[in-house]
């Protein structure tokens, strides 16, 4: 793949082993770089358009958002940015191709970006992977020397006691006869899957274990996480040729900054944090401070709020900062503001709504920190600000004279 200053021609090349528009999928362990050019403006359009759904995926796993409502979201963004279309198959999967290198060329560069790259592109691939026909499925493993081949009718009604037996152990039971006859199985060497032998989780007979569908997608997805992983360190020891093309370094480091935009990088480092550190954090220092059962709900792309004392709040739970007092119930309300690390805390009750009064505080160094009653400023946090560090001073040094 070269970036030129020329309109990029349509794609004729096969990414993942999937060539034509008879399986339009958009699985692929990126082993190859695309082998045509792209044009410059296309190179950052793709980069960004990849960048929306790895944020997407961020805020998910933010707000806690997991099962079948967090696959069809990703889903939903990853049609909408990143389509792979029967009649423009080969141009929508150098589409895909191209934005998956530009964005491990600029997430390559330190340890913080490529470790929230890895994540969330595991996460893009297996929603992927799961989505994906039988055929599909089956395709893409034979193309990538994985060759898991599915068990006939025959041999699954034979085993269907055992296979049964071994589902048994999932957090959702055993499956109905229905599910049963839904599930693909598949016959694996059983030292490619020990853990799940380990766990009895799957059937063994003969040297293979019998693998379903969704198990057997955890291994493809840890051969998906190790290839990349890999490629990642590869791509970082070369990152000093990239700096060098007057062409290409500066669309790459303009992709570093905006991922603070995206939810790949903010914070007062250089490789800040993404969202899952920022609720955590904020969730941490609110258990640290006496507040039981920190809880969070979404409230928008880039924001959640947290909750206390939802079942028996106590005095800490209850007490105001606006007020000066403990209420009757627990009215405390929390905002994390994702892209900036703030995180707002105000009252529900009326008297103090009316004050319209908050306390704002701000990861800096990977730590809380308590700004006070005004916000800090709207941006990437800087370490330059001045802030008092939350438990080195008393309440009273803190909210003096108010």
């Amino acid at each position: 793949m070269q970036a030129t200053n020329k309109p990029t021609p349509t794609a004729s090349s096969s990414f993942g082993g999937i060539s034509g528009p008879a399986h339009a999928s958009n699985l692929s362990f990126y082993d190859d770089l695309p082998s045509s050019d792209v044009a410059l403006d296309d190179f950052e359009e793709f980069a960004v358009a990849r960048l929306k759904v790895l944020r997407r995926i961020d805020v998910l796993q933010a707000h806690g958002t997991v099962g079948e409502k967090f696959a069809a979201d990703v889903a939903r963004a990853d049609k909408e940015n990143l389509p792979v279309r029967r009649a423009t198959f080969a141009a929508d999967r150098f589409r895909d191709a191209v934005s998956h290198f530009a964005l491990r060329m600029a997430y390559c560069r330190t340890e913080e970006l490529r470790r929230w790259f890895l994540k969330n592109e595991s996460r893009l691939f297996a929603v992927r992977f799961a989505a994906a026909s039988p055929a599909e499925a089956d395709t893409f493993m034979e193309a990538n020397g994985l060759r898991y081949a599915p068990i006939g009718a025959a041999e699954r009604e034979r085993l269907r006691a055992p296979l049964t037996a071994a589902s048994g152990g999932s957090p959702a039971g055993p499956p109905s006869a229905q599910q049963f006859e839904r599930t693909r199985y598949y016959r694996v060497p059983f030292a490619e899957v020990t853990g799940l032998v380990a766990r009895r989780d799957v059937y063994v007979e003969g040297g293979c274990a019998y693998v379903p569908h969704d198990k057997i997608s955890v291994r493809i997805e840890e051969r998906f996480r190790a290839s990349l992983s890999k490629s990642l360190t590869a791509a970082f020891k070369r990152s000093a040729t990239i700096e060098r093309d007057a062409r290409v370094a500066p669309l790459v480091k303009i992709l570093g900054r905006v991922a603070f935009k995206y939810g790949g990088q903010a914070g007062p480092t250089a490789g800040g944090a993404d969202h899952e550190t920022v609720v955590r954090t904020f969730t941490d220092y609110l258990s640290s401070i006496g507040h039981t059962e920190p809880k969070t709900k979404p409230a928008g792309i880039s924001k959640v709020f947290l909750t206390v004392g939802t079942r028996k709040p106590n005095e800490k739970d209850k007490t105001c900062p606006i007020a000066g007092r403990v209420h009757k119930s627990n009215t405390q309300k929390y905002t994390v503001f994702l892209d900036t690390h703030v995180m707002m805390q105000g009252c529900w009750d009326g008297e103090c709504q009316a004050t319209k009064r908050n306390v704002f505080y701000q990861i800096r160094d990977g730590k809380c920190h308590k700004v006070g009653w005004t916000p800090p400023p709207v941006g990437p946090p800087s370490s330059d600000v001045k802030v008092e560090t939350v438990g080195s001073h008393s309440q009273a040094a803190i909210f003096g004279g108010l």
